[in-house]
């Protein structure tokens, strides 16, 4: 097997006090209040479609469908882009609606026999989050309304911005409204990632479920999605393999004709303790990319990381020493 597995650089805290896309994000708060609060829910995409062409820039510049891959999912054009981006303001509309008055979407559960499963034995399990625009806030709905606690691993910067003014002015509104239905949040301390490895693992060992997105942590693992390669972070695997928990992965997508959010938590990916660790997260990594493949094809527009996609053609993979040491 073909590793690649490495460490990613960060600062230990935000060293900008205040950038241009929290000007940005402020200009549009009020916009997605009224949005929020005035226009049916079955219009806020298309509303959102069309803000995101005012800020669009030219399509020369972006043009989604040179990226590899892209045209064989149906995202090619200047339209399915907007549609991509457009979903990450109806998100943030989700969030101001469920901050102001409460949000009340449809939501449909699928796969909690393997919450129930990992209960049963004692332990909880790690949930990979798949980078789908919906996944922040119903997905924690859907959980705690099945029943199960689940606790939210995140970064310092998770929320709106990562500048120093936005973490502690704009972030909150995000946080808080997720905190109504995840049972806590555990903040990676970059200057001390063993902590939050530490508290994850005793959540698990309680029984307790640790919600951990695909794009969450320092530690990176290169994977194939089809022609092309993504690449992951893999502390779900990891912090499964040192818990003995389960990891499942878990996708939030949205049908569009009926408005329903489905939250789907899929079968656990091998982990077996007896693999080498890096062999064992690049494993898992690629189980959990194969499985975006069905999602990608029925909800292209949802998903957040077409940009990241390479050609793979043949990439040297390799694995950096030392990088399973610390990393989240």
């Amino acid at each position: 097997m073909q590793i690649n597995v490495r460490k990613r650089k960060r600062a230990s805290r935000s060293g900008r006090v205040f950038v241009l896309e929290d000007l940005g994000f402020l200009l549009r708060l009020p916009v997605f209040v009224l949005v929020s609060l005035l226009v049916p829910e079955k219009r806020w995409r298309d509303i959102c479609i069309w803000l995101e062409g005012l800020k669009r820039v030219p399509e020369a510049r972006r043009d989604v469908g040179e990226q590899p891959d892209l045209a064989g999912f149906g995202v090619a054009g200047r339209e399915d882009r907007l549609r991509v981006g457009a979903m990450r303001s109806e998100h943030n509309i989700q969030i101001v609606r469920e901050w102001l008055v409460g949000w009340r979407p449809e939501i449909e559960l699928r796969g909690a026999e393997h919450l129930e499963a990992a209960s049963s034995k004692g332990h909880g399990a790690v949930l990979w989050v798949a980078h789908f625009a919906f996944n922040g806030l119903a997905g924690k709905m859907a959980f705690a309304k099945a029943g199960f606690d689940v606790f939210h691993v995140s970064r310092p910067e998770h929320g709106f911005s990562k500048s120093r003014f936005g973490i502690r002015f704009l972030n909150p509104i995000r946080t808080s409204v997720e905190l109504r239905y995840a049972a806590g949040r555990i903040v990676i301390d970059r200057a001390n990632p063993a902590a939050s490895m530490n508290e994850a693992r005793r959540l698990l060992r309680q029984g307790k479920f640790v919600y951990a997105g695909a794009w969450e942590g320092e530690l990176l693992v290169r994977a194939r999605i089809g022609q092309s390669a993504i690449e992951l972070a893999g502390g779900a695997p990891r912090l499964a393999r040192i818990a003995g928990a389960p990891v499942l992965p878990v996708f939030v997508v949205r049908d569009d004709s009926t408005g329903k959010i489905r939250v789907t938590v899929e079968k656990p990916i091998d982990v077996d303790r007896g693999r080498d660790k890096a062999e064992l997260i690049q494993g898992a990594a690629q189980d959990f990319a194969d499985r975006h493949l069905a999602y990608l094809k029925s909800c292209p527009h949802q998903w957040r990381d077409w940009e990241k996609l390479k050609a793979h053609e043949g990439i040297s993979i390799e694995r950096e020493a030392g990088c399973l040491s610390s990393a989240f």
